[in-house]
């Protein structure tokens, strides 16, 4: 048993219901817009942080909320619109006052939560992976995550989540969830290699060439931490710009692969910190892996700067 019992059980909750919003708005077509960094935002990333906002607010109405979206200009009287359809339809809250409720973020506290509605964006537009990632921390250290990837491994709706000191988990579909570890391969030449569709530095090919991988994940989203996690892929490396590395990108994934066994550090060999919306890295890269290659790959890149 963990304290964090209904912590867990909501934030599960949470990222399947979610899911369920992501994919009504994908099945009638994906209304798009650029953000102020020209990274992309959906109607469906607004919709699926507004209920998980609203949700959390219900739960913990003491805790802090630290979220992706802030971009509320997007929701206007046809967005707020399609919003309340697509809740109706799917017997979630009727919602009032949707603007203000999407603005909330609680009070400032010790106990900090962590909103993704959609990691991978890009992925999501084309069809392609994505996933929905909750995190939960206290003074600034990962307690719980919660991570849904519909269509995971081209079949089954993954649920993924994990306790600080308790392990990982996952659940296809609605079936009971089950223990889950990262593999055991230490042979640089036969690891398989995960990394991004569509945010990847020249350097992350150039070196995985180089060390000899041949075995390669191209994908979005978190569900490369998870693969990480369940032992499908050795090895993820994600460039970072530290500027922009934010916590509820990472916090999920970083706890999920941690508690199924594996390792999570950036390219210097040093754990990943979170303090509020920031993820602090020493170096503008991290290394997600199931631990047994870890030091190798550390040590290769330092070999090799970047």
């Amino acid at each position: 048993m963990s304290r964090f019992n209904k912590e867990l059980r909501i934030a599960v909750k949470l990222v399947r219901t979610a899911i369920k919003i992501t994919e009504w708005f994908r099945e009638r077509g994906v209304k798009s817009f650029l953000k102020g960094d020209r990274s992309p935002v959906t109607l469906a990333d607004l919709a699926s942080q507004l209920y998980i906002t609203t949700r959390l607010k219900y739960h913990f109405p003491e805790d802090m909320i630290i979220a992706e979206e802030e971009n509320i200009e997007f929701i206007d009287n046809k967005a707020e619109k399609q919003i309340k359809k697509c809740f109706n339809d799917l017997n979630l809250d009727n919602l009032r006052d949707i603007k203000e409720k999407f603005e909330y973020r609680g009070k400032p506290s010790q106990r900090q939560w962590t909103i993704d509605p959609i990691d991978g964006t890009m992925g999501f537009q084309k069809g392609l992976y994505y996933a929905v990632g909750i995190g939960f921390m206290i003074n600034s250290t990962p307690k719980i995550c919660a991570i849904a990837a519909p269509n995971y491994n081209g079949s089954s709706l993954a649920i993924f989540s994990a306790v600080d000191g308790k392990g990982a988990q996952v659940s296809f579909d609605n079936r009971d969830f089950n223990s889950i570890n990262v593999s055991q391969e230490d042979d640089l030449k036969s690891i398989r290699f995960c990394h991004s569709l569509h945010y990847d530095k020249p350097w992350i090919m150039e070196f995985a060439r180089k060390i000899g991988i041949k075995k390669f994940i191209q994908i979005d989203g978190m569900a490369k931490f998870c693969m990480v996690a369940d032992g499908s892929a050795d090895l993820y490396l994600k460039p970072l710009n530290l500027q922009i590395s934010n916590s509820w990108d990472f916090l999920p994934g970083d706890l999920l692969v941690r508690e199924a066994g594996g390792s999570v550090t950036d390219l210097n060999g040093v754990q990943l910190n979170f303090k509020d919306n920031k993820c602090l890295c020493t170096a503008p890269g991290i290394i997600a892996s199931n631990g047994f290659v870890q030091k190798k790959i550390v040590d290769l890149i330092k070999k090799e700067p970047i």
